[in-house]
């Protein structure tokens, strides 16, 4: 920095009047004029992009930083400083001697730190000037010596200072520098460190991309195993450890381990998530009870009405499979009174439907009666495809089934007391008592 100071110093006083005077820190306007007018001149000289007299009637305000100019009440110091970077940056463009040019970008620097020291009890206008620093450098990579470490510098302590605003500025620019830098530069920590913090605000391609570098730093469940194991064997309650290796496990299918895991998880930090995931292990191990229990602790969490409907249906699902298919009903109308258009609700309601004509034939022989239930399952599943087209694959998947199984028109004239195609039906106590619970109206076909 001195060497350059030296050379543009020399520069200075060897050339024209206009620019010996950027050598001068003077804190009044030249020529005599008032502040407003050098003022004037100096905006007006910088619109045009004349740089060299910008400067010249502009340089007081670098030297004596005033907070406040006479008659002109919309002063800003701040804005004013960066247009000083500005301008030095357009005079080094203007050079050819390189010396020369190098030292124009070390004022620009200069500005900077002076910025920084100016406004430090100021958070907004540190981040912003670091933001600047760093861009500045990522400019001038040719010229300034160690320009590109030096802008992630910058980036690094914008991140420091602000994680969130860092990871969703520019599209996730800042952050997908920080971590390319440090992935290849093999300085594993600090990228796991950006990834764990930045993870939490990430949204759309940079999600992607944090997942990307995570396998550039663990390139498979067993480093991340080995990595975070002996963290956690310190730290037990380690949430970014326990999320860790929540992810290894459910990788490597590792049932027995990650179910310890989400356990101790759900202890540490019970949230909709941990809720969530614990109880789909104990639903998979077949733990219906268990699962039940977590599914309306994740239902309690639920922030959203999509949360919300989809933790009655899970708890919808656990009660069928557990065999309680009419507490089950009741779930499925919960998840279809938050979204009525819940293709997967109504599919649910049909399927426990034909679980209770399974339940109610379990003794017996399947007759023409319980075969009227058919129908009503069919609408269910006919609802769910008119409410939700994208459930309709699975639904015609299904519809088959159902409708070869439904009564015959022997079954309608002999069986059924002669029922006429369209003629309304309830299926209740009175088609058998183990039906009573559903009382739903359904139509003959």
């Amino acid at each position: 920095m001195m060497k350059s100071l030296i050379l543009i110093l020399g520069f200075l006083f060897a050339s024209s009047g206009i620019v010996t005077a950027q050598a001068e820190c003077t804190t009044e306007p030249p020529d005599g004029l008032k502040p407003i007018a050098a003022f004037s001149i100096f905006q007006s000289n910088f619109k045009n992009k004349d740089y060299p007299f910008a400067l010249k009637y502009g340089r007081w305000i670098l030297c004596s930083k005033p907070k406040t100019i006479e008659d002109y009440p919309s002063f800003d110091l701040s804005r004013q400083m960066d247009k000083f970077t500005a301008i030095y940056q357009g005079i080094a463009k203007q050079q050819t001697d390189p010396s020369i040019k190098s030292a124009y970008l070390d004022s620009a620097l200069m500005v900077f730190d002076q910025k920084l020291e100016i406004f430090k009890d100021d958070k907004n206008e540190v981040y912003q000037t670091h933001q600047q620093k760093g861009r500045f450098y990522l400019e001038n990579t040719q010229m300034v010596t160690d320009a590109v470490p030096l802008a992630y510098e910058q980036f690094q302590i914008m991140f420091d200072l602000n994680p969130e605003k860092t990871t969703k500025s520019a599209r996730g620019y800042y952050v997908d520098n920080l971590l390319r830098n440090y992935v290849n530069k093999g300085e594993t920590e600090k990228a796991q460190e950006i990834i764990n913090e930045s993870s939490k605000y990430a949204t759309g391609a940079l999600v992607d991309k944090l997942n990307d570098y995570q396998k550039d730093l663990f390139g498979s469940p067993e480093d991340v195993i080995a990595y975070y194991k002996p963290i956690l064997e310190n730290e037990p309650k380690n949430v970014e450890a326990l999320k860790s290796l929540e992810k290894a496990y459910a990788n490597q299918d590792n049932q027995t381990e990650l179910t310890k895991i989400r356990t101790t998880l759900h202890t540490v930090e019970p949230t909709y998530e941990s809720a969530k995931s614990l109880a789909e292990t104990k639903s998979g191990n077949t733990r219906y009870d268990e699962a039940i229990t977590l599914y309306k602790e994740a239902l309690g969490f639920a922030a959203t009405d999509d949360d919300k409907k989809l933790m009655n249906l899970r708890i919808a699902e656990a009660y069928i499979n557990k065999g309680d298919i009419k507490t089950a009903d009741n779930f499925a109308d919960a998840a279809i009174k938050i979204d009525p258009n819940y293709g997967q609700a109504y599919i649910n309601k049909a399927r426990i439907y034909a679980t209770a004509i399974t339940n109610c034939t379990a003794d017996r022989k399947l007759e023409a009666k319980d075969r009227m239930v058919y129908w009503l399952v069919i609408d269910y599943l006919n609802m769910a495809k008119a409410k939700d087209p994208s459930v309709a694959n699975t639904v015609n998947s299904q519809l088959g089934n159902y409708q070869a199984v439904t009564p015959t028109g022997e079954d309608k004239f002999l069986r059924l007391d002669n029922l006429k195609d369209g003629q309304k039906v309830t299926i209740d106590g009175s088609v058998a008592p183990c039906y009573s619970w559903i009382n739903k109206t359904t139509t003959v076909r």
